[in-house]
C-alpha cells in the first residue's frame, strides 16, 4: 500500500536518489543526460532537501511503497495566500495510479488559508502539462527556460483554491 506522509530527515538521502532517477525519466528525452545531470546536482543537494523539511513555509510530502520513495511533492507559501508548486515528481512505475492527485491533494491541504497556487511546468512534458490541466490548472505564460541555452520553453499555469 502506497503511503503519503510528510517528508522526515530521514528521507532526505531516499529522496536525493527518486529525484535523480525520475529527473532522468522525465527529461533527458529532452533536455539531455548531461544536463539532467548538472541540473540534479545543482537543486537536490541533500543539505536543500534537508533544510526544506524543516521550513515552516514549506509543505513537502513523499510517497511511500513498501518503505521506498517513489513521489515526492514540494510546495513553499509565497505570502498574500499564494503558493508556489516547486516540485512534483512520481516514479514512472506508478503513473496512472492515482499517487500524483494524492501529493498534490497533500500539498494544497497544507495550505488552507492558500487564494491560489502556480507552477512552471516544461513545455515537451506533455504528460505533466495534462495531468495539471486536468487538475483545474490554466496556463498563465510561457516562459524561456533560464537554464537552457537552446530554444527550451516552459508554462507557468496557475489555479485557484
Amino acid at each position: 500500500m502506497i503511503e503519503i506522509i510528510r517528508t522526515e530527515q530521514q528521507h532526505v538521502s531516499a529522496l536525493k536518489s527518486m529525484l535523480f532517477r525520475v529527473w532522468h525519466q522525465t527529461y533527458a528525452p529532452f533536455l539531455g543526460e548531461q544536463r539532467v545531470d548538472h541540473l540534479t546536482e545543482m537543486w537536490h543537494q541533500p543539505a536543500k532537501l534537508a533544510q526544506e523539511t524543516a521550513d515552516g513555509a514549506c509543505a513537502t510530502f513523499v510517497a511511500l511503497d513498501g518503505g521506498e520513495v517513489i513521489g515526492h511533492v514540494l510546495a513553499a507559501d509565497e505570502g498574500e495566500g499564494h503558493i508556489h508548486l516547486m516540485r512534483l515528481y512520481l516514479d514512472v512505475a506508478y503513473h496512472g495510479q492515482g499517487v500524483g492527485d494524492r501529493l498534490l491533494d497533500a500539498a494544497l491541504s497544507a495550505f488552507p488559508n492558500g487564494k491560489c497556487v502556480t507552477l512552471e511546468v516544461y513545455e515537451a512534458n506533455l504528460r505533466a502539462v495534462s495531468f495539471y490541466k486536468r487538475r483545474g490548472f490554466v496556463f498563465r505564460e510561457k516562459l524561456r527556460d533560464e537554464f537552457a541555452s537552446d530554444e527550451l520553453y516552459e508554462f507557468r499555469m496557475w489555479r485557484a483554491l
